[in-house]
């Protein structure tokens, strides 16, 4: 493991991962910059937000939200106790969602790379009470190592990881899930990692094995496969090896069993060319 928790009187091992005092001292240190945020109330609570972000921010201002399906998901799964991963957790929107959820005995462990990200994350987490989580300020991914970040300027959810490094482009921490977690139980993990997210679920696949009933809920973007040379269907035999009924997202949070040729031809025709799918229950209701 990558940590051990340190066992207080009373606790359980899942929430000896999370400590307060580690969030404050890591706020404390490095703070974000009071110039470059937001303040806006959404319906899980106050958030900073990139005040320079021309895509999250707009939305999530304007409608309170942030990805309506994947939340109304979250909230009909989600339960008092469990240990939730939420990995590309970005500013915490899903992360405060999920921590309120799971509640004080529950434990969310949040994974992000990006150091501007991280700031607003652990501040957000700090303003709303989110006692219960441990941020790994980390790109999820296959294995130990390091991976070039790409940042963009414009949009501060499409960040993303890749192998090889490009102009303008910073190292970071590359952990699996698996080395992370150790035999920590997990109930619930949300991914969404720009392209990369196949990689999370296979530095997963040994914990995923030894909880069945685990619900997997993972974004599906073919051009951020594209353009990593990496084959949609190949990704798709590779979750269905996992041993998991295989669903799309709806619009309602609900989730639909469908096959792998059905999954890539209502990928293709999105808006965006990307979906999220369901890797666990076949189908769920929004809660």
């Amino acid at each position: 493991m990558l940590w051990r928790p340190r066992l207080r009187e009373g606790r359980s091992p899942r929430q000896a991962l999370a400590s307060p005092d580690a969030l404050l001292r890591d706020l404390a240190r490095d703070p974000p910059d009071a110039a470059a945020v937001v303040t806006v109330q959404t319906d899980v609570g106050t958030l900073l937000l990139h005040a320079a972000d021309e895509v999250m921010t707009p939305i999530i201002a304007a409608s309170k939200t942030w990805e309506a399906a994947e939340g109304a998901w979250l909230r009909g799964v989600l339960k008092a106790g469990q240990t939730v991963v939420d990995v590309g957790a970005n500013v915490g929107y899903f992360t405060v969602l999920a921590a309120k959820a799971v509640g004080a005995s529950g434990l969310v462990v949040a994974v992000e790379p990006e150091r501007e990200n991280l700031r607003l994350l652990r501040a957000n987490l700090w303003r709303n009470g989110c006692d219960n989580v441990r941020v790994v300020p980390a790109a999820a991914s296959g294995a130990r190592g390091l991976l070039a970040l790409r940042r963009n300027a414009s949009n501060a959810g499409d960040h993303q990881v890749h192998e090889a490094a490009g102009e303008g482009d910073v190292l970071v921490a590359a952990v699996a899930l698996d080395d992370l977690l150790g035999d920590a139980p997990v109930d619930v993990v949300k991914i969404d990692t720009q392209g990369a997210d196949h990689l999370v679920i296979h530095g997963l696949r040994r914990n995923l094995e030894a909880a069945p009933a685990a619900q997997v809920l993972v974004e599906f973007w073919l051009d951020g496969m594209d353009e990593r040379g990496i084959d949609a269907a190949e990704v798709l035999a590779g979750y269905r090896a996992l041993g998991r009924p295989v669903s799309v997202l709806d619009d309602d949070g609900a989730a639909t069993t469908s096959t792998d040729e059905d999954i890539l031809s209502a990928a293709r025709a999105s808006p965006g060319r990307f979906l999220n799918l369901v890797l666990g229950r076949a189908a769920g209701a929004a809660g």
